[in-house]
């Protein structure tokens, strides 16, 4: 089943809080990026020694997993109850709940995460000034399909 993006939503909820109705919904969100993860490899290079030219070979084996962060790119709205939270977010060590729900209403990823980075995007001279945030999950990301 293929899923439509045009209309995903992106809600942020303080871990101090535990009623899943303290979702806050952060606004403006034009790009959500990618949610996944890539293998770190072990290599090890052998030589042919003796071979003649046939110079050496490198084996490759699976290390450990790496969690890769999730560019959030939305308006810069400094009274958006979300984007605060998604500051607040920032300049903290403790992780935060994050919820991307699809157009369809049931259909969703949630994970814990810190937020890495947060920036000011400076794009073209007649747009409107945009953030960045990078979201890193931290626990293995659950999804919910209908």
């Amino acid at each position: 089943m293929l899923f439509t993006t045009a209309g995903t939503r992106l809600f942020i909820a303080d871990p101090r809080v535990q009623s899943a109705g303290e979702w806050v919904e952060i606004a403006e969100t034009e790009a959500f990026g990618l949610l996944g993860s890539e293998w770190e490899m072990a290599e090890i290079d052998f030589a042919h020694l003796g071979d003649g030219d046939k110079g050496g070979e490198i084996f490759q084996a699976k290390r450990s997993i790496r969690r890769l962060p999730m560019q959030v790119v939305l308006g810069n709205d400094p009274a958006d109850p979300g984007v605060l939270l998604l500051w607040k977010a920032h300049y903290s060590v403790s992780d935060f709940r994050f919820r991307l729900l699809f157009p369809d209403g049931v259909t969703a990823r949630y994970w814990l995460g810190v937020v890495t980075a947060m920036r000011e995007v400076f794009d073209t001279a007649n747009s409107v000034m945009r953030l960045q945030a990078d979201i890193l999950p931290t626990i293995q990301i659950t999804d919910s399909e209908a």
